[in-house]
């Protein structure tokens, strides 16, 4: 995999776990006491932007809510430094759809410095936007021909793009509809990651690893690459930025999958949705012709989310200590004795610890 790493500063994993009695929550209390007026929000910024590693993620939807509330309304209102200071803040909270709001006014003006510059190239990669990010560095490398860093902005740009465009990333499939865009997972994407999956439930129920720094989830994604089977990507939602996972797993024309919704969003049908998108480009373009999915059996929105995929309960679940783990399939019927089959050989080929509860039979 092509590793194009973002403009990161501070560490994404672990998250703030408390946001404390000070500073964001007397910020926000005076804000809300001036009715979040602009003024007030542009007197602010400077604290917010200084504090915006504290932020628990619990607490990020509040604050994104108000201030692309604040955008929308107001945003003709914002002075240059403010509007400044609003991206680098969007782009601390990987809040992808405003920073891309801020910095493209900016970028119309011709008022967008070098700092923001690669905020917004950050922002429009993100979310999928490689071209205009490309656009962007090609600008600024016209008008700033001695910084080197754009030019290298540029390659890392062209590479990302070949790599994500690639066939055996989906290439070509329809990865979204008017709310979601489902972006390849990129190590550029650490930090919108970890946001959503600070919820412990989701490495849990998904059986996926906790990360103790940024170094382990890159490594962990590489790994994912690696193996050369496995795509994997962001859900992106076009207003909010990430949102969660979905991933599939080939394997002689048999997938297996998973995904995850970050908990602000949860039971909206966002995951659904994501999931038949990437699906439906797996039969469209591998020709995959069925998939498997493995669900605890307690996971009652998961269940539900499965049978409206049109996934059907097999049945089956894992051997002892496993057997609270149950199998669904989406697919045309077939037999028995091949559902049994296929679910062997896709444990065994992904190195799984669990064993189905059920012997092989002559397919």
């Amino acid at each position: 995999m092509f590793a194009m790493i973002a403009n990161n500063e501070a560490a994404c994993f672990p998250m703030p776990s408390d946001t404390g009695p000070a500073p964001l929550p007397r910020i926000w209390d005076e804000l809300a006491a001036c009715d979040w007026r602009p003024s007030a929000l542009a007197r602010r910024l400077p604290g917010l932007v200084r504090q915006a590693g504290t932020l628990a993620p619990r607490d990020r939807m509040d604050w994104l809510s108000r201030l692309h509330d604040v955008w929308n309304r107001y945003g003709w209102a914002l002075g240059l430094s403010a509007r400044a200071a609003l991206l680098e803040l969007a782009a601390a909270w990987s809040a992808w759809p405003l920073a891309v709001a801020v910095g493209e006014s900016l970028h119309r003006e011709h008022r967008l410095d070098g700092a923001g510059t690669k905020y917004l190239i950050d922002a429009c990669t993100s979310l999928g936007d490689t071209d205009f990010a490309i656009h962007i560095a090609v600008s600024m490398q016209l008008a700033y021909p001695a910084q080197r860093v754009y030019a290298q902005i540029h390659r890392d740009l062209i590479a990302w793009r070949d790599w994500r465009d690639a066939p055996a990333q989906l290439a070509g499939a329809a990865l979204e509809d008017k709310n979601l865009i489902l972006e390849p997972l990129g190590h550029h994407h650490v930090a919108s990651f970890a946001w959503q999956y600070d919820d412990p439930a989701i490495a849990e129920l998904c059986c996926l690893p906790r990360f103790e720094d940024d170094a382990s989830w890159h490594r962990w994604l590489e790994s994912i690459y690696a193996c050369g089977d496995q795509r994997i990507f962001a859900v992106m939602h076009r207003e909010w930025g990430c949102i969660g996972c979905v991933s599939l797993i080939l394997h002689c024309r048999i997938g297996f999958f998973f995904y995850w919704i970050g908990p602000d969003f949860q039971g909206a049908g966002f995951g659904p949705r994501a999931a038949s998108l990437m699906l439906e480009g797996a039969r469209q373009f591998f020709d995959m012709r069925c998939c498997y999915a493995k669900v605890y059996d307690f996971n009652s929105p998961s269940l539900k989310a499965l049978a409206r995929i049109g996934f059907d309960d097999l049945g089956i679940c894992g051997a002892p200590p496993d057997n609270d783990q149950v199998f669904y399939r989406l697919g045309e019927p077939q037999s028995r004795e091949r559902t049994v089959h296929d679910l062997h050989d896709l444990m065994d080929y992904m190195g799984s610890d669990i064993r189905i509860a059920m012997p092989l039979m002559s397919p």
